[in-house]
């Protein structure tokens, strides 16, 4: 359960996360519960301005009327978008989901065993064994973390790839690049120049990839641009958004 202090009123809500969806709903039941149908991926600031931005309608949803506060600073404000109980949003996982990767979706299995440890392979599909005695919240915090570490792991030998293939069409290529968690932005270029791809782009065809990679790369030196089927490519990107769960 989350809260958000909206004047004198709090309004408490529950998130339900869901995978291959884009849009966000906002559900004021009858009860007066409030409800955030997402998709996966979205962090809790996220949440936080969703309910920020939809709070006025929302009260008038449930016949409320705040007090009216006095003129407050940006600083103020964004310190009240974030008055919320402290919880983590962790995504739901469940049995048979789809996980994406390369472009294709991988199903993914869960097995509850009797261990100390959970643990994730790939084959063919993602198998996630976790200990019998791990209760729902911990099981998804669990599976978060594992393929989260699966997934930078895989980064590293991803776009490696990718820059040796780019290497041999054109100039200008970097020996190495980083990459870090930039929710649904593809690419970034920090001030010293250096190139840092968001490790969810491992959702995409390794042609996306390379696309993303190349543009940066012409940005800085100038290249016209690399593939005739860029179209193609980038289409990819405007289909879908870097959502991994």
């Amino acid at each position: 359960m989350f809260s958000y202090q909206a004047g004198n009123i709090t309004i408490d809500y529950t998130v339900e996360a869901v995978p291959n969806i884009q849009e966000i709903t906002v559900n004021v039941c009858p009860n007066g519960g409030v409800k955030l149908v997402v998709p996966r991926g979205l962090n809790q600031s996220n949440l936080h301005f969703i309910i920020a931005k939809k709070a006025k309608w929302i009260l008038e949803q449930l016949g409320e009327t705040p007090t009216e506060a006095k003129e407050e600073t940006a600083e103020r404000q964004n310190e009240e978008i974030h008055n919320v109980t402290q919880a983590a949003f962790v995504p739901s996982f469940q049995d048979g989901d789809k996980i994406p990767y390369l472009g294709r979706q991988y199903r993914l299995n869960i097995v509850k065993e009797d261990k100390t440890e959970a643990e994730l392979t790939f084959r063919a599909k993602f198998l996630a064994t976790v200990p019998a005695s791990w209760n729902e919240q911990q099981t998804n915090e669990g599976l978060q973390a594992l393929l989260t570490d699966w997934y930078i792991t895989r980064a590293e030998d991803k776009f490696q790839e990718c820059l040796k293939s780019l290497a041999k069409q054109m100039d200008g290529v970097p020996g190495q690049i980083e990459w870090e968690d930039l929710q649904n932005e593809a690419s970034r270029v920090k001030a010293d120049g250096t190139i840092v791809l968001n490790w969810r782009l491992l959702t995409a065809p390794m042609s996306t990839i390379e696309l993303v990679l190349a543009r940066e790369i012409a940005k800085q030196t100038g290249a016209a641009e690399l593939f005739e089927d860029a179209a193609e490519r980038q289409q990819w990107l405007e289909d879908n958004t870097l959502v991994v769960f």
